[in-house]
């Protein structure tokens, strides 16, 4: 998988002796997706009111491709989406809770004339910017980029600002990510033959007016503000992330860290605006490590472990805990399998900061037309005083204690033909997920947290 590279396609080579007439449209393709989303309470039974639910939901997004010149091509991607109900959405768009939307995914143009080198081109507009493991970038997001494509090496270098959601149930951003300037770099290099070597880095500055950073009436008191963050990471995998793989042994081996300043806000009714703002120094880290094998070949049957640890803990002026891009989804093919799965939980998706996860799960797949992933993950706080972020799940932390608790997901998807015009050309999936709080919930929470997803896409 080309790092960054999104739905690209080949650039049209064309005959200069031959009449070609533009725009070309290169693709089109329409997916209609209905959903039935079953979640338990967010709040663990903590509180009087349940937020329990049962919902189904109608999710279309149409997509063209053209070709504008023989070396401009771009790119309209677009989402309407409705539910019966309050649904999570953080698998599609980030985590928030929505009963329907129209919204823009993606409208980029794509340069390939810089040079004669087909896989280097430079692409502006709207995109989804995403890597392989999801944990650093897997989101919408306005950009400029430079690609660079090979078959040894794929780099990218661009800079980005998340000017919208480009939804219309949301009317502006979080305090937390507004008038924030990113630059972004990624290259991935195949030192041996499926043997990647990775380096990421990321830069978020915010440009905007200090005295901004004041609640507001759609999301309230915003905790964690960016001043000037610096992440950096290394990864190592031996293919990890190819669901064709056909390797006995693959390894991951990943390493991020994070520096810089950000604001830390909080309510204080005794203040004249109702909340006091804590500048504080940053500096966390985070690593994980993954280890699968093959029993079978055909069909695949593999086993593996992880180990995930994210850096906790905190003073007045200072906070060591590790925090994400806030470009994530933690959502990837991690198991070996063509299944999207959430790294760290369908039923909590916990944000990996002051966080260790100990992870165990096998796979069956056929590696094209159907995936079979169960996994169990157990879960500590890095630092008890700390917290941990949940789109799904809401801290309620006691503080005298470290299990955070356990959940088993199973995650089962059939993916139909392609291009044959009929209605074999579907699929079908179900994430199940079950969360068990542990002792930091305290004796009062819910003995278990469901969470359900079944999707069935007719793609035209």
């Amino acid at each position: 998988m080309a790092v960054g590279c999104l739905a690209a396609l080949p650039a049209v080579a064309q005959d200069e002796s031959e009449d070609v007439s533009y725009p070309q449209l290169l693709d089109f393709s329409t997916s209609t997706k209905a959903s039935a989303i079953s979640e338990g309470d967010r709040r663990l039974g903590l509180t009087d009111r349940s937020t329990e639910s049962n919902e189904v939901g109608l999710d279309i997004k149409p997509e063209w491709v053209w070709q504008l010149s023989p070396h401009w091509r771009s790119k309209l991607r677009l989402q309407a989406f409705a539910a019966t109900g309050q649904v999570d959405v953080s698998d599609e768009i980030g985590g928030t809770e929505t009963d329907g939307f129209f919204a823009l995914r993606e409208a980029w143009f794509d340069y390939n004339g810089l040079t004669a080198y087909p896989g280097e081109s430079i692409r502006f507009g709207r995109e989804r910017l995403k890597e392989g493991t999801g944990t650093w970038w897997d989101d919408d997001i306005t950009l400029v980029r430079w690609i660079f494509d090979t078959t040894l090496l794929d780099t990218t270098v661009g800079v980005a600002d998340k000017m919208s959601e480009a939804r219309t149930d949301v009317n502006e951003l979080p305090k937390e990510e507004q008038d924030i300037a990113r630059f972004f770099a990624s290259t991935r290099w195949q030192w041996r033959k499926d043997h990647y070597l990775t380096f990421l880095t990321t830069h978020a500055e915010r440009y905007g007016d200090r005295e901004d950073l004041r609640p507001d009436s759609e999301s309230g008191t915003p905790a964690r503000v960016p001043g000037s963050l610096t992440w950096v990471g290394f990864r190592a995998d031996q293919a990890y992330f190819d669901w064709h793989s056909r390797s006995t042994v693959q390894y991951l081996a990943s390493f991020a860290a994070v520096a810089g300043t950000d604001a830390r806000l909080s309510e204080d009714p005794a203040a004249a605006n109702g909340f006091t703002r804590e500048e504080r120094d940053v500096s966390g880290w985070a690593a994980d490590l993954g280890l699968r094998a093959q029993l079978v070949e055909s069909p695949r049957w593999v086993v593996g472990v992880h180990g995930a640890m994210a850096s906790g803990g905190e003073k007045p002026g200072e906070s060591d805990a590790f925090r994400q891009t806030q470009m994530e989804s933690n959502r990837s093919r991690f198991t070996g399998t063509r299944s999207q799965v959430a790294r760290f939980g369908e039923a909590i998706q916990p944000e990996w900061s002051n966080l260790k996860v100990a992870t165990v799960y096998t796979a069956l797949t056929d590696r094209d037309w159907w995936a079979a992933n169960l996994l169990y993950h157990k879960y500590w706080l890095s630092d008890v005083s700390g917290t941990v972020i949940s789109d799904l799940v809401e801290p309620g932390f006691t503080g005298t204690s470290d299990d955070l608790g356990e959940s088993v997901d199973m995650v089962l998807g059939y993916y139909g033909a392609r291009d044959t015009g009929t209605w074999s050309d579907i699929d079908a999936r179900i994430r199940a997920g079950v969360f068990f709080p542990g002792d930091a919930y305290g004796d009062d929470a819910d003995s278990a947290r469901h969470r359900v997803v079944l999707d069935v896409t007719k793609r035209f």
